[in-house]
């Protein structure tokens, strides 16, 4: 641990460098997935951006298990040399930006079938990596487990990917959607026995102290909002997605125009729904789940559909479920 302060604190002594890894940063955040995924799905292809979605969420909803099995503190936490640059509730092993980023970017630069593509991803999952040790979020061991986390993710789904869209494709709309619905509880259920098994371990003071002296908000490392937020997503993308193949499919096609209002239509009423109900505080773990479902539906259904009904889009060749 002395050794990764030390390399935390021989970064930060670059302060030049703190734009830059602010925004390199930004892309491995929620929110530019938020924007990203979306722009995929309506405007270039609903299949990528539906798979793209699946190993987001996925990845997501493990990465939060994992920090409750291993909860380990960032080094903010535990050294008050660091210079706190970003601030995050949670355990810091292993690091979301980095499993997401290789697990994301992988799958997109896979998918591209270009080699400039996949050095892109390489090259930008060891900046976000770098930038989360330079921000003093993250340990090196953290951002090293989570690109090998976020590689095993992508290996299991591109190995996996076409037995079970095979499989899944034979099943009924009632039992796609009951599929993704255990998988959404299944994810959370991993969560609580992670959870549960903290029940006698109690926060070291000096980490609580460490960061509540420097943030002046009380850390959160249990706190049940992103697991939540990534088994709504899952479940309302998963099961939007297969009633939009029974509605016949939705084509990303069209002059590019179309796709930009089409984007900008529908990213409208994704803020909406995020930060609408985000403003809701009562039955506030209710409320985080149906607010990522209902984001999730948004984007892989009911915007199509409503892109249909407007004359933005059409439908697909091929009503076959492709999942």
């Amino acid at each position: 641990m002395d050794a990764g302060i030390g390399l935390v604190l021989y970064l930060q002594s670059f302060p030049w460098a703190l734009p830059l890894m602010k925004l390199a940063s930004f892309l491995g955040t929620k929110e530019f997935f938020l924007l990203l995924l979306p722009a995929v799905y309506w405007c270039y292809s609903a299949a990528l951006g539906f798979r793209l979605g699946l190993i987001l969420t996925v990845s997501y909803g493990i990465n939060v298990i994992l920090k409750a099995f291993w909860h380990s503190p960032r080094p903010y936490w535990v050294s008050r040399e660091v210079e706190i640059w970003a601030r995050e509730p949670s355990f810091g092993l292993p690091s979301g930006h980095a499993q997401i980023s290789v697990s994301f970017w992988g799958l997109l630069a896979c998918r591209l079938h270009s080699s400039r593509a996949c050095a892109a991803a390489i090259l930008l999952s060891l900046l976000i990596g770098l930038s989360r040790i330079y921000l003093g979020v993250h340990f090196p061991q953290d951002v090293i487990a989570g690109w090998i986390v976020g590689a095993g993710l992508l290996g299991a789904f591109l190995y996996g990917e076409s037995h079970l869209s095979e499989r899944l494709s034979r099943q009924s709309l009632k039992m796609q959607i009951i599929i993704s619905l255990a998988a959404s509880l299944a994810m959370l259920g991993f969560f609580a026995l992670s959870r549960s098994a903290l029940e006698s371990w109690q926060m070291p003071e000096l980490w609580a102290a460490y960061d509540l002296a420097e943030t002046v908000v009380p850390v959160d490392p249990l706190s049940a909002g992103d697991v939540l937020q990534a088994a709504g997503l899952l479940f309302g993308m998963a099961s939007g997605y297969a009633l939009l193949q029974q509605q016949g499919g939705f084509s990303a096609e069209g002059p590019v125009r179309q796709r930009v209002v089409r984007y900008l239509l529908g990213i409208a009423g994704l803020v909406a729904i995020w930060y609408g109900l985000g403003t809701i505080s009562s039955f506030a773990w209710a409320v985080s789940y149906l607010r990522a479902m209902l984001a999730g539906l948004w984007v892989a259904f009911i915007a199509p559909l409503c892109f249909q009904k407007a004359g933005l889009a059409e439908k697909c060749a091929s009503s076959q479920v492709d999942i």
